[in-house]
């Protein structure tokens, strides 16, 4: 059955794409799926971070299943991208573990999240202009800003496939593990994150979203604002007494 598998390991929500026989492609109520378990996080305080990945070894997901699309509300569907842009508003940070095959909606997935591990199988397709279409779900912007632009460029134009050494190469990817352990380090980054402060985790991510909308002066603004709040903030008080007392801070939810 295609779903979204949901389950939470210590602090961590891991988020399954399950469609295994079309290579974890989204169906509508996949797409549906996958925005309620977003939005669930981000009204649980315990939730420090998600991970999200593919079902399987080959394919983080190849993008929409036309074929159930049409057999609901049509292709039009294809269009409601408001599930993989989810992550740019989240204050959790989103993980994306990628092994195997990262097409079209799973791409646009995988670029909202705040970074990418990839598996050496791994595979980033953004045939658009092949098809006679745009790019969508941000590509046109997130793309020159992850990768350099010539890269980003290239990868669009030609239409071709980027390979997961490619992807580490031109920024696209964090790290590349084998096949196979994607998983396993997408969780041991996601568990470093976890044990530090949720209250900077948050406004770390909100200054690096601001400053990529708004700019220079906007993130340097919100920087002053967020720093003092968080120095006079119980998190910073707590994170002080831990290094004097050298021993590992114990934060509250978020």
């Amino acid at each position: 059955m295609a779903k979204i598998v949901a389950s939470t390991e210590d602090a961590i929500r891991i988020l399954t794409i399950s469609n295994e026989k079309k290579r974890n492609a989204f169906t509508s109520g996949m797409q549906a799926d996958l925005l309620r378990h977003l939005t669930d996080v981000d009204n649980d305080p315990q939730v420090r971070a998600v991970v999200i990945t593919g079902s399987g070894q080959n394919s983080f997901s190849s993008g929409h299943d036309f074929g159930s699309l049409e057999n609901t509300n049509g292709l039009d569907d294809s269009h409601d991208l408001k599930a993989y842009l989810k992550p740019l508003e989240m204050a959790v940070p989103v993980i994306a573990a990628v092994n195997g095959y990262c097409f079209g909606a799973g791409l646009i997935l995988a670029l909202s999240c705040d970074f990418r591990i990839g598996s050496e199988n791994a595979s980033f397709g953004s045939p658009g202009a092949r098809l006679g279409m745009l790019p969508e779900g941000g590509q046109l912007i997130r793309l020159p800003l992850l990768m350099s632009r010539g890269a980003a460029m290239e990868f669009m134009l030609s239409a071709e496939p980027l390979s997961a050494s490619d992807g580490y190469q031109t920024g696209l990817l964090n790290r590349i593990t084998k096949t196979g352990e994607v998983l396993k380090e997408a969780m041991n980054v996601a568990s470093k994150i976890a044990r530090n402060s949720p209250r900077a985790v948050g406004a770390i991510k909100r200054g690096i979203l601001l400053g990529e909308r708004d700019g220079h002066q906007g993130a340097l603004a919100y920087e002053v604002q967020a720093a003092k709040e968080l120095m006079l903030g119980p998190d910073a008080q707590k994170g002080v007494q831990s290094f004097l007392e050298k021993r590992e801070p114990e934060f509250g939810n978020r």
